[in-house]
């Protein structure tokens, strides 16, 4: 469990660089002839089953791109347009660099866990039942934490209500989730 406190530190870094990044594009428009959308309507359970199947962090990035088009860019930037659409792609690279390292460490999460499996996911693992290891891998008072930690680094960045609790949203409705289901899927194997 010191490893895993470790990666809890690390994921804490990786957030501030997320955070940092969403803060720099939330500063341009939505921008939506940029990118084709390309997502089918994918669950977050289908979203995590494919990151973690993936071999390479560029088949993860490929796999998150669609949803970062399509749900994060859509919650956290004004609509409309900006004459200037460079920095927007840039920014966005940022952004997606970002948050498929943040997610990956899910995966690395899950393998900590997998080598010193814990009482309370034991059985779940045991009779595969994915419902009840994403309960018992849940905490919320780490989740909580990550929430207020992520608005704290974006009122530092940008300093903008709106954009903190778009960041916050983001993270509660995308980030966590996606990271839990990743390190159950992981978990199953």
């Amino acid at each position: 469990m010191n490893k895993l406190n470790q990666l809890r530190s690390i994921i804490a870094s990786l957030d501030e660089t997320l955070v940092r990044a969403l803060c720099n594009r939330a500063r341009f428009r939505l921008n939506p002839g940029l990118y084709k959308d390309t997502t089918e309507g994918q669950s977050v359970a289908e979203i995590a089953n494919l990151f973690g199947s993936a071999a390479t962090i560029a088949g993860r990035a490929h796999i998150i791109r669609p949803v970062y088009v399509s749900k994060v860019l859509p919650m956290l930037c004004d609509p409309g347009e900006d004459a200037d659409c460079r920095k927007c792609i840039s920014t966005d690279s940022s952004c997606l660099n970002a948050l498929v390292q943040r997610l990956n460490l899910s995966v690395h999460v899950a393998a900590l866990k997998k080598e010193e499996i814990p009482e309370a996911l034991r059985k779940p693992i045991e009779l595969k039942d994915a419902e009840r290891l994403e309960a018992a891998i849940t905490n919320q008072a780490v989740e909580n934490e990550v929430i207020k930690r992520t608005l704290d680094m974006a009122r530092e960045q940008f300093g903008s209500n709106e954009v903190q609790e778009r960041i916050a949203k983001m993270y509660m409705e995308w980030v966590i989730p996606v990271s839990r289901k990743i390190q159950v899927h992981d978990l199953l194997l």
